[in-house]
This record gives C-alpha cells, sequence and structure tokens, in this order.
C-alpha cells in the first residue's frame, strides 16, 4: 500500500514539473462536448423529434460523435505522452510540437476510434437484452474487461504505429507477463484524484440542500459552480496522472527505463516481471530513459 502511495505522488511531482501537459485534458474535454452538442444540435434542427426515420439517424449520429469524439480525445492523449517523454528525456517541446507530432498518428487513431466504439457498442447491445442487476453486473463487467485489454492500448500505438487489434494483443501481453499487487499503483492515482472529484460532488449537493434552508439563490449557484469546477479539476488530474503511469509502466516493462523522480523499488513492487527475482538493483530514477 505504501509503495503504491509513493508511486502516485511521484507521478504527480513528475507530471507537476511540465503544467502544459494540463492543457491536453482541457482542451480535449471542450472539444469532446462541442463535437457532441453541435452533432446532436444539427441532427434536431435537421429532423425534429418525432420526424420520419428520426430514430435511426439520431443513432447514427449519436455513433458518428462517439467516434469524432474518440478520435479527438486519443489525438490529444496521444500528443500528451509525446510532450511528456520528451520533457521526460531532458528536450522539452512546445504545445503545437506535440500536437503536430501526434498528428503523424493520425490514421492509428482513427482505427482506434473506430475499433473502440464497435466494442462499446457490441457491449451496449449485449447489456440491453437483460434487466435489472443483472444488466449492471454486465455492463461493470464488459467496461471493466474493455478497460484492462487497452490499458496499455495508446502508449503501443505511440511506441509501433500499430493498429487497434495489434495493439491490443500488446496490451494484454504486457499485462500478462507483468503484473502485481497493486498494478502499477493505478488504484492509488484514481484515490488521489477522488478527494476532488467526490469533494466538488459534495459541495454540489449542500449547495442544493442550502437552498431549501438559508441559503439564497446566489449562494447555491456560486457553490454549484464551485463544486463543478473542483470536480473538472479531479477529472483533469485523473485523466493526466493516470495516463503518465501507463506510459511511464509501458516503457519500464518495455526495458525503457524510468524518468527521473521515479522509484524502482516502488515500481517493483507495483508489478511483477516475470523471470525476474528479488534481488534486482533499484534506483532512484534512470539515466537509461532513450528519448
Amino acid at each position: 500500500m505504501k509503495a503504491g502511495w509513493r508511486l502516485a505522488r511521484q507521478v504527480r511531482h513528475s507530471v507537476s514539473k511540465d503544467r502544459t501537459l494540463y492543457l491536453f485534458p482541457i482542451l480535449s474535454g471542450f472539444v469532446g462536448v462541442f463535437l457532441f452538442a453541435m452533432t446532436f444540435l444539427a441532427l434536431f434542427l435537421a429532423f425534429p423529434l418525432g420526424s420520419s426515420g428520426g430514430d435511426y439517424l439520431y443513432l447514427l449520429g449519436f455513433i458518428l460523435a462517439y467516434i469524432l469524439v474518440g478520435f479527438f480525445s486519443t489525438y490529444f492523449l496521444m500528443s500528451m505522452l509525446i510532450a511528456y517523454r520528451a520533457y521526460a528525456s531532458g528536450n522539452p517541446i512546445s504545445f503545437r510540437s506535440a500536437m503536430s507530432q501526434g498528428w503523424e498518428f493520425k490514421l492509428q487513431i482513427l482505427e482506434w476510434a473506430v475499433f473502440y466504439t464497435i466494442l462499446v457498442m457490441i457491449l451496449r447491445v449485449i447489456e440491453s437484452r437483460f434487466r435489472g442487476i443483472v444488466q449492471l453486473i454486465v455492463a461493470s463487467a464488459g467496461s471493466i474487461l474493455i478497460a484492462i485489454a487497452t490499458f496499455f492500448a495508446v502508449p503501443a500505438i505511440l511506441d509501433n504505429k500499430v493498429g487497434p487489434i495489434k495493439a491490443v494483443e500488446e496490451s494484454v501481453s504486457a499485462i500478462k507477463k507483468n503484473f502485481g499487487s497493486t498494478f502499477g499503483g493505478v488504484a492509488y492515482v484514481d484515490l488521489y484524484t477522488l478527494i476532488f472529484t467526490l469533494g466538488g460532488l459534495l459541495i454540489i449537493l449542500l449547495s442544493i440542500f442550502l437552498i431549501s434552508s438559508v441559503a439564497s439563490l446566489l449562494i447555491m449557484i456560486s457553490g454549484i459552480a464551485v463544486g463543478f469546477v473542483i470536480m473538472a479539476f479531479g477529472v483533469i488530474l485523473n485523466y493526466t496522472y493516470l495516463n503518465v503511469l501507463k506510459l511511464v509502466l509501458f516503457d519500464y516493462i518495455n526495458g525503457k527505463g524510468l524518468p527521473e523522480g521515479f522509484n524502482e523499488v516502488d515500481i517493483r513492487n507495483a508489478i511483477r516481471k516475470k523471470g525476474t527475482g528479488s534481488n534486482l538493483n533499484s534506483s532512484q530514477g534512470n539515466s537509461n530513459f532513450p528519448f
């Protein structure tokens, strides 16, 4: 447990040294919301509710919007990982340069967006065949399986410029060969950022409750706004920390060393490489980070 918390703290410290990394999840979120909103606004204006064939058009619009959002979110993620690698190697690049390098993967990103959308659609179809608690179990199990199978997919695409199926194969292979009780401290990164998201939610609920008692409407609106900002902050931190941690683990698993600031002891306590013993040397950081 202590190793997991230390690893989560090391991720936070590493990311905090280059605050431009936070721009990627912020812009990704804005673009995603904008694309969904514009897609359905255009559909609603062209085909008002109740129009003949409207249901199929709205479904098609949802799928198209999902693919577009998946494409741009993966594009921003890829660019963020490129920027982090450059910074960790001691040769930082600008936001524009990272986005430009990320665009070189546009074909692989599009393939991944379509592939992931198909996976999600299949899961939704399977869910729809069940009701009640069974549906919840199926949905949760399916989401967990997809999350595990695709855990290292984006770093695999970044390293090898492979298609989605090959990326999933490499992700699953990495997980099979390298595992541990905390699996890279992922749970601890989530717990750290959960403090912000739950804190924001609590402020929102308290603000809504107070309006029915002593607070004014202005106080309630202000409280809700503050709560949403804190929740958004937690989501941004989770997105950034978790994906950077995935990249660090993926590089380490593949023999590329660790960025400065990461303790190899904590990494080895978080994952277990098959074929290695407990007599491996530890270090604070690693000079063999080859970028």
